[in-house]
Formats: C-alpha cells, structure tokens, sequence
C-alpha cells in the first residue's frame, strides 16, 4: 500500500509516527512549507522516511489571516500529481487551501483519503455557514478518520462522519527520547523524589502567544505560598509583557523563561520539574501534556484543550478551568499530591506503534470503500 501524507511543515513530534509507517510499507510525506519560523519548524530530509515538498505559493498571514496558526498555501499547477498517485491519501489539516483542493481533486479522480483529525467542538471557530459546509463536505467524503481521543471522535460525528468509519487512536511521541532519557538523567543526578511542596518545580512548553494563556498561568503561581519554581520554555510576542507581569507580582527571581529549546533541551528541563502546566484558552490538541506525563511529570491542563478528555480521571493529571482561579487550584493540588516521578511509562497513551496500526487501519477502511478511475 502506497501512503501519502500531505502536511504543513515539518513537525518533529511527528516524525516518530511518520518512521514508524515508512518501516511497514510505502510513506511519502509531502511538506507545503519549508519552514514554519513561529514554531521553529524547518525541513530537512529524515533517513527515517521518504519526504517531498509540494510546489506552492504561502500566502501571508496578514489582515483576518493573522490568527491562524499556520500559513495557507494554494498550490502550483500539477502539484497534486505525485499526492494523488497513492493508494490513498493523509490529510491532517482540512483548514487548509491546498488540502481541501487535494481532497477535493482526490474524490474526482477516485482516490480515498483519511483525514488525521484532532479537531473538537470547542476548538471549532465556525458551527455554520459556508466553512461548515466545506468542513461537512469533507469529512462526509473521507474513507476514513483517524481521531486521537474522545473530544475528537465527537466533532467527527458532529460532522457527518459514519461512527463506524472512525478510527479512535493516540497521538505518539519518542518514547525513548521522552521515556527513557529523563530517567537516566535523574539516575545521573541522584534525584529521587524532587523538592517539596514547598519549593515545587512547574514548567509550561509552548509559544508565547495570547491563547497560550501564560499570562493566566503565571499570575495562579504568583499566589502560592513558599518558594515554588515556574520555568517558561518558547518565545514568542508576549514575552515582554510576561517578563514586566512577573516582575509586578514579585515572581521575577523564581520564574525562569528559558527560550526556544529542541526536544533534547525540553527533556533536560522535564527531568528536573515535576508539574506541566498547559493552561491554553484554546488548544486543538496538546502534545506537551503527553510527553510531559511520559516523561513522569504531573500535568495541569485547560479544560479548553483537546487532551483533556484524553486525561479526565488519570492519576496525576488535574483538567481545571483555565483562569488564575482554576490553574491555582491545579498547581497546589499537584504540589500537595506530589510523591516523586512516575517510573512507568503509559506506552499505550502515546506509542508510535499503536498510532501507526490505527492509521493503517483506517487506510484499509478507506480502500475497501473507493472505486479508483
């Protein structure tokens, strides 16, 4: 079975997955953009898997483009051709220009698609008019959809797609470069169960940008009492306002705000903190909260986040409202809860193997029920 994966930019919490499907057959990930700069993403060929950038034009993210996440793109003339030469097509961003016309142009010649969605109805903009009606259309003419958790399997239904023609999966992660490598850090350094109560250790991972919330977040640690430690990873437009807010709340001194590191930097910081805090006001998915939970680490999560679901009723994760009130009540629960760093890894929550099998399985969903022309 001949894959092709047509995506934005190169992720790297991704590529795990992307290896795994290249190692049981034929995976080409096609690339709209070569980079990504607000989330350091830039192309370069993996020796895990084949890679292919698609001939297109970026359009600019100004005017009402700015709040999007990502670039749109609109593809140059034959740019579908090598995509719709597949068996079948994964599409994870139907909110694109260039893969809703490749899903389109995918129906006409016969080609089936899955699309990879982590969508839910609270990350949802538009519940009517015509964006509804192209999302409808879309997700009604897939072979198939791959959700990563109960939130997401919802917004499918409410789109039209069959329940039985939804594959509810995982997102996954590097299990040994999240799993394994904080531990053996810890061994090195001799720690065992952290700090206390009082001098607990939070980190947030992500950009700085208004719906991350850090804002939110960092007044809810302002409050706690004793001498807790808040480690910001990523920049973005607001780390100077975040720098003056904990300044003027007197939390200078103990929240350190780290810049933009790589995966391997995040795992040195993950190892030596004991509680993530994802406090987002809105959050299609979520993947720190799940490397961060690998890794052995508490998590405080908005319950605006697609993972939340994900984590309702696990130990040691608290879903909270994201405002000060509701982050405070999360990072005091888990400081109180706290008991030393989880020493089994939730493999099944986020392997490479098992996200690979569901996707596989939805391709042969979408096969048995296309007539290729």
């Amino acid at each position: 079975m001949e894959i092709a994966w047509m995506t934005d930019a190169q992720a790297p919490y991704r590529e795990p997955l992307f290896c795994e499907l290249a190692r049981r057959g034929d995976l080409t990930v096609h690339f709209l953009f070569t980079e990504e700069p607000e989330r350091h993403f830039r192309y370069r060929p993996h020796p895990g898997y084949a890679s292919a950038l698609v001939p297109c034009w970026q359009i600019p993210r100004r005017g009402p483009l700015a709040s999007l996440d990502s670039y749109q793109a609109v593809l140059k003339p034959g740019a579908t051709r090598p995509v719709l030469d597949a068996d079948v097509i994964v599409i994870p961003t139907w909110a694109q220009l260039a893969s809703a016309w490749t899903m389109l142009r995918a129906v006409r010649r016969g080609v089936p698609y899955v699309i990879f969605s982590e969508s839910t109805l609270t990350s949802r903009r538009f519940a009517s008019g015509p964006v509804d009606r192209l999302r409808r259309w879309l997700f009604t003419h897939a072979g198939a959809v791959v959700v990563p958790g109960p939130a997401a399997r919802d917004a499918s239904i409410a789109s039209g797609v069959a329940p039985e023609r939804i594959v509810e999966s995982v997102n996954s992660i590097d299990l040994g470069l999240f799993g394994d490598r904080p531990r053996e850090i810890r061994a090195g350094l001799g720690e065992g169960t952290g700090p206390d109560a009082a001098g607990h250790r939070y980190v947030y991972v992500g950009q700085l940008i208004a719906r991350k919330n850090v804002g939110a977040l960092i007044e809810a640690f302002a409050r706690l009492d004793g001498s807790p430690e808040l480690d910001v990873v990523g920049d973005g437009v607001e780390l100077p306002a975040l720098r003056q807010q904990a300044a003027r709340l007197g939390v200078a001194d103990r929240v350190r705000f780290r810049g933009f590191l790589d995966e391997d930097g995040v795992v040195e910081v993950l190892a030596s903190t004991q509680t993530l805090v994802l406090p987002s006001l809105e959050e299609v998915y979520g993947f720190t909260p799940l490397e961060a939970r690998v890794a052995g680490l508490h998590v405080v999560v908005s319950d605006k986040a697609g993972i939340a679901e994900n984590l309702r009723d696990v130990d040691g994760a608290w879903i909270v409202p994201p405002d000060a009130d509701g982050l405070f009540g999360g990072l005091e629960a888990s400081r109180q809860a706290w008991t030393g760093w989880a020493q089994d890894v939730p493999t099944d929550s986020a392997s490479p193997e098992r996200s690979a099998d569901d996707v596989l399985a939805a391709a042969k969903i979408a096969l048995g029920g296309a007539t290729r022309t």
